[in-house]
This record gives structure tokens, C-alpha cells and sequence, in this order.
């Protein structure tokens, strides 16, 4: 609130001339009183007593076009969502005067999202529109803009400091959406709550991702320590010139407001633009933010031509990525975006590792709320590509026969899933201390994504205790031991399973990165299944400057075959990692099995050459054709392309064989024999009877299933590749400790 201002909160709307007005209290959008796609013009009035002297009426947020009127007479008019503006009212000194605001939202014919600074929430659900934002009666002149203050960002190369010390991003990726009162300007509390919940689960930014938070919002994060990241509302406009220059125009005016907090760390002009944004018009607005801001992290498009395309000029202090990667490919997408040669500066990943898993459909079917509606009026598709949920809702069968369907325990085991993925993933990232931090989406589950840390009732998905050792201040993690094969006359990438070994020697490489300076030793067990530890030491102390990876020690453990966890300490940072050793392959293992390998993929075996469909049984890849009794390994044909790990829960179905193919819910086990295939099951030979599902791929946004593994009578057909050769994972089944016990376990279940 301005100083010596007062609110004026209660108000009447009449959303058409015909209706009648109702009596509402600011801040408010029309919600589903009309239909979500009605634009407008609707009517706020109220009645105020203008005090004597100098004042103005501050309207902290309107979207998107509005026109004041006092007494019938229009003295003001304003377009932009996310700035305030201010109307004066000297000539009413010492009067009573009646104030209406027509408004009109943007998304309409009128004002359509691209063509006006609409930001990303007309993607995620739908436009709003309201006097979204507080109005106040301010006595004197309002303070609109502030100059900013001294900023208190450093940058040396890659590495970030704020207050003079290092500072490693650790963000969320917030997209503003509140569905419980359909704007981006939430209450104190709920903000309190939101920064609390996020701040006790290790991050330390908050990414406004294409909105405006409110000042407010901005002010409790710094008393809490935490700092922001604004992305400017800018996300695939309009191409035309005209429209263009009037989005830089309010952005301008909404730098101005804002750039007196200087727990903005970074600005980012816009997201993921493309060709349709001209270089010069990027170029323009990152050097309008910088000189506004004097800010050293700005950035013309975060993501970045080299990932979205368009003009590859680019302009900023940093580099700004947004992977978005199935788990196997990480390590290799994040190798191929560090800066090399390049200039240094910090690299940022913007927005990346977005998990979405299964949602509670059963809840959402039982409350129905607007936004998963198959009303129009209230949720139309508008602009929209992903709009899926009110077809789910009526057809899943995780919706309407939820116990059958064993729901809860696939959205736990989809959550365990996330979990797995998210921790890799960031411990891959702080491997790499070239990369200056990441943003993480995202904040909360909306219409068209489950990836949230949150979830759609905006309670926690992930525990602190969950979350804290891959997202606190200090990392540890594993370093991958280099295998490059020998293929076909040279050396080829390849890297050794940290999680999966053969028996005998097992040996890793621990490392660290921090956001301060630590000094410490190793400590280090490894705990088997019943708990008892069976090795354990402690490595010499080591220093490590802030935001490096630094290894810090080695491990080396004669392993017998079983299930166990490696446990490490150092310099106050806990890590964990479940660990599983396998008998190692022997010569004779597979001798019974005839081979059929047009793929080239079980070249390691030596085994008798499948000459006719009789042979019996067969290991077979490639082609699909049929056979008798064995296991057939689907490659490029009978199937379909699909993430093994993104956007996906799995069915384990059959308890009885999952019981011997101990592979339901190991997520460690299931990575180097992943796929990015799922069965075609219109390609199967279904005329001997239908085939068991036995792996089930369920399409977490669309709700499509898609079998990873089925059987009929004595023939096993999967996409799952024991072989592995997919980004990350083993080269070959004989260096794949998972692959050989996983060809073990589906081998022990012909008769």
C-alpha cells in the first residue's frame, strides 16, 4: 500500500447493461459469473469521498483495457495487465464522487493474447479479467516508479554472487496460477505460506515465470532471505510491428515499477521466442532492462535460439537453457549446452526437469472444479494445444473406477518415480560447475501439466527430507566411471551403471558442489538389505572452494550379490543411493536359447543361430516375427515412440511375476534397461489369443496406455533393452549388470 493512501475495496459489477449489479469486494475478476471466454466490457462502481488537496485514485492492477469515469465523464484509460497507474483527482477536492471502470479482458476479439503482453496463463487455462489489483485513494502524489537501488549482483565468468557472496540458483518455476480466486494476486497469507513451503525444500529463488508478481510478493520474499527472477510477459506475440511496440511500451513501465527491488536477480525479457520476434526488438528490450535496472544478469530469451530457433543473435549476460530431456539423454544435453570457448558468462538452465506424474483424477472427477470442466462457458479451450483433462475425467478409468484401477498406488509409485528422476538429474547438473544454477518446473499442477512440487490443492507432493539432499546448498553425488567401447574400429562414449554392479570389485568417485566454501572428509558405508553394514571408511580431508565440483573421495568395495545402500557424508551434506549387485554372465548362461538377432544387439552371446520358428526358444530382435517359445526384443518395428520417463506412470501388473522379475518400482534397476518404445499392440499376432499386459505405459497427460512388456503362453515380447545403448546406459548386455539379471528373470519365466 502507498503512503497516505486508503483502499477502497468494496465496489458494484454489472457485467452487461441488462444485468444487475452485484456487490464484490477488490481485488476481483469475473470468473465464471459470465462465460470464460466473454471479454467484456463490464462495469465496476463505486462511490468515494475525495479528501481536500492533491490525490489520485491508484489502480495497482487492471486487465487488461480499462476506462475510468467519474460522474459520467471519462477522465482516464489505461491497457497493460501487469502496471499500475494512477488517476487524479484535484477537480473533485472535498467532493463525493461516483467512479465506474469499464474493463475489458484480453483473449477476446478485441484484444487477442498475442497481440498484447498476455504472459503464459491463457496457455495454461484461460485470460482473466478484473480490477485484479488493489485501488487505493492516495493523498498526494503516488509513487509510481522508484530508481533502482545499487544492485547487489556480482558476476566473474560463470560464477554469480549476491551480497559479495556466492550465489548458486536454486529456483521454482511459478506460472501465477491460483485457481481458487482465478488471478496472480494471492492473498499474504497464501504467499507466506507459498515461499515458507518453498524455502524449507532447498531453493532459494522464485522464477515469475511471463507475470508480474505483486510488490508485496516480492517484499516477503526478501525478509525471507530468498531472492526472484522476472521474466517479462513476452511469449509468442504477435509479429506486427505496431503490437510489438506497444508490449515494449508496458514493459518499460512495468520495469520501472518494479526495479527497485533488488532481490530481482535476474530479468529475462521473454520465453522461448522464435522467429516471429525480430533480433533488433529482443536487442532493444534487453538493453531498455539493463539500462533501467543497471542489473548484470539480463537476457534477451530464456531458452534461447540455439534450443527454440529463430534469429541466432542473441543478447543478455548469461546463457539460458530449458532442457527438457528423458532421463538416459540428460548427461549428454546438459555436456552439449556448456559454454566451451564461448564468452564466459553464467549459464543458466531457466526452466527444465518437469516430471509430471499421476494426478488424483478420482478428486478432481468428484469436485469437478471450472478449470477441468467440459463446459465451454467455463472451460473453453481458447489458446490452448494441451487441453486433455475434461476428456480424461470422463473416460479414465483412474477417474471413474479408481480402487479397480488401483489409483492411489500408481500416484505413489509416479511420485517415487519423479523423485528418482529429479535427484539424478540435479545431481548431474551440480556435477557440472560451469552451469551457474536451474530453475525447476514447475511450482504446482495446472490444466495442462502434473509436474508440480506441489499439487493441484497446492499441498507439498515432495517432503523437505525428500528433496533437501539433490536441492540444498551442498550436493553430493556420484562421478560416472568413463567405459568407452570399442565399436567397429574406434572408441565410442560409454559409462559405467553407479547403481547397478556385477559382483567383485565395485568402486566409485564421490564429488561435491556448494554455495559456500566447505572442508571435511569423506565418510562413507554401504548397508545391506537386513541393515548390517558390510564396508565403510573415511577418506582424508579435503578443501572446495564455493560453486566448484570437486571429487572428494573414492570408494572401492569387494561386492557379493544383493541389495544395499551406499551411504556418504561430507562437510554436512548426506546422500544416499540404493546400490544392487548381480552374479556376473557367465559363458553357458543362455545356451539353451537359439538366437534371432537382426539388430546386432545380443552380439555378445554366442549362441546357436534361429534357423526356423521351430527353434525354441528364441532370443530375438529387430523385425517382428513370430515365434514359438522365447523372448522377442522390439526395436524400430511393432512399435511406437514414447518417453520411458517423462510424462508417464507405470502399471506393474501381475504381483506373482513382478515378485521374480524384481524390477517393479526399482527405478535404478529400470534406467539402463529403458526404452524410448512402447508396443504397437495392432502389429502383435493376436490370432493364438490375446496377449497379458504385464508392463503398462500410461500417458500421464492424454491417458493412453501403451504396453512395455506383455506375454502370451511361452513368448515374452517387451521394448525394454537389457542391451542398453540409450544415452547414459551400459553399451552392451555384458557390461549391462541390470540388462543380464533383467534377460535372467524374463529367461526363468519360460516353461
Amino acid at each position: 500500500m502507498s503512503e497516505h493512501a486508503e483502499p477502497v475495496v468494496r465496489w458494484h459489477v454489472r457485467y452487461d447493461a441488462d444485468a444487475p449489479s452485484v456487490e464484490i469486494l477488490l481485488p476481483h475478476t469475473w470468473r465464471q459469473d459470465v462465460a470464460v471466454s466473454y471479454e467484456g466490457p463490464v462495469t465496476y462502481r463505486t462511490t468515494i469521498a475525495v479528501p481536500r488537496g492533491k490525490s489520485h485514485l491508484l489502480f495497482h492492477n487492471v486487465s487488461y483495457a480499462a476506462e475510468v469515469r467519474i460522474d459520467g465523464e471519462t477522465v482516464a484509460s489505461h491497457k497493460g495487465i501487469w502496471d499500475a497507474f494512477a488517476v487524479p483527482l484535484d477537480k473533485y477536492s472535498a467532493k463525493k464522487i461516483e467512479v465506474e471502470v469499464s474493463v475489458v479482458k484480453n483473449g477476446g476479439p478485441t484484444y487477442p493474447v498475442r497481440e498484447v503482453a498476455s504472459g503464459f496463463l491463457p496457455f495454461v487455462y484461460h485470460t482473466f479479467g478484473g480490477i485484479f489489483g488493489m485501488v487505493e485513494l492516495v493523498r498526494g502524489e503516488p509513487i509510481l516508479q522508484r530508481p533502482p537501488l545499487a544492485s547487489r549482483v556480482r558476476v566473474d565468468g560463470s560464477k554469480i554472487f549476491v551480497d559479495d557472496r556466492p550465489f548458486y540458483v536454486r529456483g521454482l518455476l511459478h506460472w501465477g496460477w491460483y485457481p481458487e480466486i482465478g488471478h496472480p494476486n494471492p492473498p499474504e497469507g497464501t504467499i507466506r505460506e507459498e515461499v515458507a513451503a518453498a524455502k524449507a525444500r532447498g531453493f532459494n529463488l522464485v522464477k515469475f515465470c511471463l507475470w508480474v508478481p505483486s510488490h508485496r510478493y516480492l517484499d516477503i520474499l526478501r525478509e525471507e532471505g530468498m531472492e526472484a527472477w522476472i521474466e517479462l510477459p513476452l511469449w509468442d506475440p504477435s509479429p506486427d510491428p505496431a503490437r510489438l511496440a506497444e508490449i515494449a511500451e508496458e514493459i518499460e513501465r512495468v520495469v520501472r515499477q518494479y526495479r527497485h527491488h533488488d532481490n530481482i536477480v535476474v530479468w529475462t525479457v521473454g520465453c522461448e521466442l522464435s522467429a516471429s520476434t525480430p533480433h533488433e526488438y529482443r536487442a532493444y528490450l534487453t538493453q531498455l532492462v539493463r539500462s533501467l535496472t543497471g542489473s548484470p544478469l539480463v537476457k534477451d530469451n530464456s531458452g534461447g535460439a540455439e534450443m527454440y530457433g529463430g534469429d541466432l543473435r542473441e543478447y543478455g549476460d548469461l546463457y539460458d537453457f530449458h532442457p527438457y530431456c528423458d532421463l538416459p539423454f540428460y548427461p549428454d544435453v546438459l555436456d552439449s549446452l556448456l559454454p566451451g570457448a564461448r564468452e564466459p558468462m553464467p549459464t543458466l538452465l531457466g526452466e527444465f526437469n518437469d516430471i509430471d506424474v499421476h494426478r488424483d483424477l478420482a478428486k478432481i472427477g468428484d469436485e469437478m472444479p471450472y478449470w477441468a470442466s467440459s463446459l465451454p462457458e467455463l472451460n473453453d479451450k481458447g489458446v490452448r494445444w494441451q487441453y486433455d483433462l475434461p476428456a480424461v475425467l470422463s473416460e479414465s478409468r483412474f477417474a471413474n473406477q479408481p480402487t479397480k484401477s488401483r489409483h492411489t498406488a500408481l500416484m505413489a509409485s509416479s511420485a517415487a518415480k519423479a523423485t528418482f528422476i529429479r535427484k539424478t538429474v540435479q545431481e548431474a547438473v551440480r556435477s557440472r560447475d560451469s552451469i551457474s544454477g536451474y530453475v525447476i518446473t514447475g511450482w504446482r499442477d495446472t490444466p495442462i501439466s502434473s509436474a508440480g512440487v506441489f499439487d493441484d490443492w497446492g499441498d507439498p507432493r515432495f517432503s523437505p527430507a525428500e528433496m533437501l539432499p539433490w536441492n540444498g546448498e551442498t550436493v553430493l553425488f556420484a562421478i560416472p566411471t568413463r567405459r568407452p567401447p570399442w565399436v567397429d574400429g574406434g572408441n565410442r562414449s560409454g559409462w559405467v551403471d553407479p547403481f547397478n554392479h556385477f559382483a567383485g570389485q565395485v568402486f566409485w568417485r564421490i564429488g561435491v558442489h556448494s554455495d559456500h566454501d566447505l572442508q571435511g572428509g569423506l565418510f562413507w558405508r554401504v548397508v545391506r538389505e537386513d541393515g548390517k553394514v558390510v564396508a565403510h571408511g573415511a577418506e582424508r580431508t579435503k578443501r572446495v572452494p564455493a560453486l566448484h565440483s570437486r571429487e572428494v573421495g573414492q570408494i572401492a568395495w569387494d561386492a557379493e550379490p544383493g541389495e544395499y545402500t551406499l551411504s556418504v557424508e561430507f562437510g554436512g551434506a548426506i546422500n544416499e543411493w540404493p546400490v544392487w549387485v548381480t552374479p556376473r554372465l557367465e559363458s553357458s548362461e543362455f545356451e539353451s536359447f537359439f538366437l534371432h538377432d537382426q539388430a546386432g544387439l545380443f552380439r555378445d552371446l554366442k549362441l546357436r543361430t534361429a534357423e526356423s520358428p521351430d527353434d525354441a526358444p528364441v532370443l530375438a530382435t529387430g523385425a517382428f516375427g513370430k515365434i514359438g517359445s522365447g523372448i522377442l526384443f522390439l526395436t524400430d518395428m511393432g512399435v511406437k515412440a514414447a518417453p520411458f520417463w517423462r510424462e508417464a506412470a507405470y502399471e506393474f501388473r501381475n504381483d506373482a511375476f513382478w515378485s521374480e522379475v524384481p524390477f517393479a518400482e526399482k527405478w535404478s534397476r529400470l534406467l539402463p534397461v529403458s526404452s524410448d518404445r512402447v508396443i504397437d499392440m495392432g502389429s502383435l499376432d493376436d490370432s493364438e489369443g490375446p496377449y497379458e499386459v504385464l508392463l503398462n505405459r500410461v500417458d500421464v497427460r492424454t491417458y493412453q496406455d501403451a504396453p512395455v512388456l506383455v506375454r502370451r503362453g511361452n513368448t515374452l515380447v517387451t521394448t525394454l533393452r537389457p542391451y542398453g545403448g540409450l544415452g547414459t546406459q551400459p553399451t552392451s548386455l555384458t557390461k549391462n549388470p541390470a540388462g543380464v539379471a533383467l534377460l535372467r528373470a524374463l529367461a526363468a519365466q519360460l516353461s
